[in-house]
């Protein structure tokens, strides 16, 4: 990650010429702090880097020093037709600095005109793919099981299934798949000798092999793809019934607005109050979205809830006791 960073703070000052710690932090997201480090870094390893200070200083190279970072790696093209196809890379990855880098390779190659137009563009466009309520999955593994796609090379993977359970497996990588920010790995498990689909936030642990394999020739990510996808759709199976953390609640509204956004399990009238199922995802996202609303909504399971919004009260209420 540092190298990828500092070859991102080279580029920079290459294309852009003055620019100080605060823009180079925002554009590599990372803290100025790291961004001094690693200018630390780069002049001591013999980068003719110097301060310049007042209100429009900052960092540059010294007066007719010029390096040549406008050529795209395999690497770089790579990692910008994933996000051509709108896959993007998971934070703080190597897959994620890559990119990073190759745009910024990319804007260095063309015009003043276009360079602006792609300025505009990034301040008046952001896309943000973390959920509203809950916390992003993460997907450590990513970096390796693209580069174990890109060349043959099989994985030794302990994979968690919805039972809980940990199995070890042999796969076979054919390609990787996106769907709603969840990523996907299609593989041949040599285990149960088929082609399979295995979600890579489930991967617990993973080893790259030494051995090579072979593609079918035949094979079409994309047909598999559509075919396995209409078969999940047709024949659900029981594991969707098991929620991360269900909370059951009771309120006078019918579907209350704030909690838009969960999964609604059941739903249930009696006279003028609903009694809804949710999954809330973790207990620590149900105490921050569900405390606000305890005015209106009662909690009725599970209990360590129920404690902790009775708790909470009473500390408030001792809080504004009238002495």
């Amino acid at each position: 990650m540092r190298l990828h960073r500092l070859l991102g703070i080279i580029m920079l000052l290459d294309s852009r010429g003055i620019m100080n710690a605060g823009n180079l932090a925002k554009i590599l997201e990372t803290s100025e702090r790291t961004i001094y480090r690693d200018i630390d870094i780069l002049c001591e390893s013999g980068m003719p880097i110097v301060s310049i200070l007042g209100p429009n200083g900052g960092y540059t190279f010294m007066e007719g020093y010029k390096i040549n970072s406008n050529v795209l790696g395999s690497g770089d093209v790579f990692n910008l037709l994933l996000s051509s196809m709108g896959i993007q890379p998971e934070k703080d990855t190597h897959a994620a600095s890559q990119l990073k880098n190759a745009l910024i390779k990319l804007e260095n190659s063309i015009s003043e005109e276009h360079r602006e137009e792609i300025a505009k563009a990034k301040e008046r466009f952001f896309i943000d793919s973390d959920p509203w309520w809950g916390k992003k999955i993460e997907n450590k593994y990513l970096d390796i099981i693209q580069k174990s796609i890109l060349h043959l090379k099989k994985l030794k993977v302990y994979y968690k299934k919805y039972s809980g359970e940990v199995s070890e497996r042999i796969l076979r990588p054919y390609g990787a798949v996106v769907k709603n920010a969840e990523w996907y790995v299609v593989a041949f498990c040599e285990a149960k000798n088929e082609i399979r689909v295995f979600k890579c936030s489930r991967i617990e642990h993973l080893e790259v092999l030494d051995e090579i394999y072979s593609m079918p020739e035949q094979f079409s990510l994309e047909t598999f793809w559509e075919s396995s996808k209409k078969e999940f759709v047709k024949h659900p199976s029981s594991i969707l019934k098991q929620y991360a953390y269900p909370v059951k609640i009771k309120c006078v509204e019918e579907k209350n607005k704030l909690l838009e956004g969960f999964n609604v399990c059941s739903s249930l009238q009696l006279e003028n109050q609903w009694i809804y199922d949710i999954d809330m995802l973790s207990f620590k996202t149900a105490c921050s979205v569900i405390f606000p609303l305890s005015d209106r909504i009662e909690v009725l399971e599970p209990p360590e809830l129920r404690a902790y919004i009775f708790q909470k009260a009473n500390k408030i209420l001792n809080l504004y006791k009238v002495i």
